[in-house]
């Protein structure tokens, strides 16, 4: 058998130099694919994640029966008007402390901005005898709710404090704000989500799955 000459192996490159290059594109092409779905698939999971801890526009919450401090019966998640504004605090939380001036300043302006058509309830996770020491120390107008029931709370996406929900009268979440209120922009936020007009003054319209 007598070996290739320079002018075989030169034509042999030739040939397979661009096969080379091909099969260096597709492995290229497969590295960056892979990494794409690995990023996805992280934000997928990081996604999920927040959607089982972090409250959401959209989100339903249950309607869960309690009382207030003042002995009166109440229902979280189900506005007895159009809104019902859940403000979630611990006493011992200082954000919440920092916050006490402008959720005040909140429920001043939530008949004005509503028109008559929200409610306001203060949910404290502690014991009544501190939740009502608190309220009065910090000249909460409006009805405060005493639970310890984690649980509940959790249903309400409340691991987090302080925490202002606005909810609509099918159920859903129409604002959600986590962590301090000490701008503007936290009250407006509020606000606004009260301005709005609800699609029908019937109920709630629901599909059950």
């Amino acid at each position: 058998m007598s070996n290739p000459t320079p002018t075989d192996s030169r034509v042999v490159s030739r040939r397979t130099l661009p096969l080379l290059i091909a099969a260096l594109a597709l492995a290229s092409a497969l590295v960056v694919a892979l990494g794409w779905q690995l990023h996805q698939a992280r934000e997928n999971q990081r996604w999920l994640a927040q959607r089982a801890t972090q409250p959401y526009i959209g989100m339903y919450v249950p309607r869960i029966a309690m009382t207030s401090l003042d002995g009166t019966s109440r229902t979280l998640g189900q506005p007895e008007r159009d809104y019902q504004v859940l403000y979630f605090f611990t006493t011992g939380c200082p954000h919440c402390r920092a916050s006490a001036p402008l959720v005040k300043a909140i429920a001043a302006q939530l008949d004005a901005a509503s028109e008559g058509r929200a409610e306001m309830l203060g949910v404290a996770l502690d014991p009544a005898a501190a939740a009502g020491a608190y309220a009065r120390e910090h000249g909460f107008a409006f009805p405060v709710i005493a639970t310890q029931d984690r649980r509940s709370a959790m249903l309400f996406r409340a691991r987090n404090v302080p925490l202002l929900l606005v909810i609509g009268r099918d159920g859903r979440v129409r604002y959600a704000r986590v962590g301090a209120i000490n701008t503007k922009e936290g009250v407006n936020g509020v606000l606004t989500a009260v301005r709005r007009k609800e699609a029908s003054a019937a109920g709630p319209t629901t599909k059950e799955s």
